[in-house]
């Protein structure tokens, strides 16, 4: 039980004037008994066993225990604490101040040298992340945002937010957001200074310099000509040489430490490789395969096929299995021995409407299909010439000179005479109806046997008979 207060009056040692001074001796209780004992208003007692004042209300069982050094060691189930600031419901603990560490125990304090900061959240659906704000707005935040995903979003506002990365928690895949910025071409493009991974460098130009950022990747996408420069220690290009783009082109380009940048690829739109290989460079062909893959002209490519020095090749042998078209317009055989041009034995029909006779061999003007080519052709036993139709004509010059005409209704007229050949009574040929001969001694009306001076003979009804009068030839 409580012993009572005991008051003594003892001389203060040490000071110049006498006076007195009151010690006090507050009642003392083991903590068994203290924490269930109700003390009066004000009442002051002893915790003999945690060496602490307790302070009674007079309602309050054990009433309010004082804090100790070693009790500010060990703060358990603190509810708020405010650092420079009032804590509230909302923030149970809250720090207003300018710099903030966290360091490891060293094992020489007993630690182990290590410091992990752990944040934990009750499910997968919650939230654990660090929002960073800018006038109490937010403008990022990292964390595990509704999932277990790691998760870095943006806002311009506080309310509209961006996802910018997202690392999957069970395959580490990365999934970053790359939304494209434009930047004009020009003589330096910085593309470090381009808030963006994507770029799109529009319009025409020269570029000689990506800038000086250091240890960047970009993606560029071009909307034009431009034309990027070579250089060999700030910017250097697919092939060491200098290329000119096009609409839709794309490029992979990197910058060092020091800000050099290189194009590590370059695709064009036109899917055309961006420069040819080099002689070298083909390993799997021969000599001759490399100088042809790698001639700059249609003239090297025949030197490098033994056709000739120029751009006209010259073949020895040529031969064709589909069709040929000459676009100089003109075709020369000039062998020193002999030239000809042949056709194969298949194929011989007369001329014939809407699809072309298969007996066609040479078409000097085609026609379309509802008519007849100008042509040469065989049929069987016989070599043709065609016209369209009996409108048209065969006609032969000497010179400028028409010398005869054939019509197509299969009139002959000849500016000139015409010759039969000439036999004599005892040559003349079997003849066939309607053959046309000139016997030189057969006898005109009136001639005596042995002195004809010659006529015209028709083959008809089985004999070549004189045009005058039908008469037998005879000598």
């Amino acid at each position: 039980m409580l012993t009572g207060i005991e008051v003594m009056l003892a001389t203060v040692p040490n000071y110049s004037v006498d006076t007195n001074a009151i010690r006090l001796q507050f009642l003392r209780e083991a903590w068994a008994f203290l924490r269930t004992f109700t003390g009066r208003p004000g009442e002051v007692a002893v915790d003999t066993t945690n060496n602490r004042l307790v302070v009674h209300d007079g309602t309050t069982p054990g009433g309010f225990p004082t804090v100790t050094a070693a009790d500010l060691k060990t703060l358990q189930t603190v509810t708020l604490l405010g650092l420079g600031t009032t804590a509230d419901a909302q923030n149970p603990f809250a720090a207003k101040l300018n710099t903030a560490l966290w360091t490891a125990l060293t094992n020489g304090e007993g630690g182990s040298g290590d410091l992990r900061y752990t944040l934990n959240k009750e499910a997968s659906g919650n939230t654990l992340s660090l929002l960073l704000q800018s006038g109490y707005s937010g403008r990022a935040e990292l964390g595990l945002t509704g999932d277990d995903d790691l998760r870095v979003k943006v806002s311009p506002d506080g309310s509209t937010w961006r996802e910018a990365l997202r690392i999957d928690r069970a395959t580490g895949g990365l999934d970053l957001t790359a939304a494209e910025v434009s930047a004009p071409v020009a003589a330096t493009v910085d593309l470090g200074a381009l808030p963006a991974l994507k770029v799109a460098l529009t319009g025409a130009g020269t570029v000689t310099s990506f800038g000086p950022s250091p240890n960047r990747v970009r993606l560029l996408r071009f909307t034009g000509a431009a034309t990027l420069t070579h250089n060999p220690a700030s910017l250097v290009l697919p092939g060491r040489a200098t290329l000119v783009t096009a609409a839709g082109d794309t490029a992979l380009a990197t910058s060092d430490a020091s800000g050099n940048w290189t194009v590590r690829d370059f695709v064009r739109a036109s899917g055309k490789p961006v420069t040819g290989p080099a002689s070298a460079d083909i390993t799997d062909s021969t000599a001759t395969g490399r100088a042809l893959l790698t001639a700059a002209g249609a003239a090297a490519g025949a030197t490098a096929l033994g056709l000739g020095t120029g751009s006209a090749p010259t073949f020895a042998d040529l031969t064709l299995s589909g069709n040929a078209t000459v676009g100089g317009g003109a075709l020369t055989l000039n062998n020193a021995a002999s030239n000809s041009l042949m056709f194969s034995d298949s194929g011989y029909a007369p001329p014939s409407l809407t699809a072309r006779s298969a007996g066609t061999k040479i078409v000097l003007y085609p026609v379309n299909q509802s008519s007849i080519d100008y042509a040469l052709g065989i049929e069987v036993g016989a070599i043709w010439n065609s016209v369209p139709s009996a409108t048209q004509s065969f006609k032969w010059y000497a010179g400028l000179s028409n010398i005869a005409t054939l019509s197509g209704a299969g009139h002959l007229t000849v500016n000139g005479s015409i010759r039969p050949g000439s036999y004599t009574v005892a040559t003349v040929p079997a003849g066939a109806a309607g053959g046309l001969v000139y016997v030189s001694n057969a006898r005109k009306a009136g001639e005596a046997a042995g002195s004809g001076t010659g006529v015209l003979a028709c083959f008809s009804n089985g004999a070549w008979r004189r045009l005058s009068d039908e008469t037998p030839v005879a000598a």
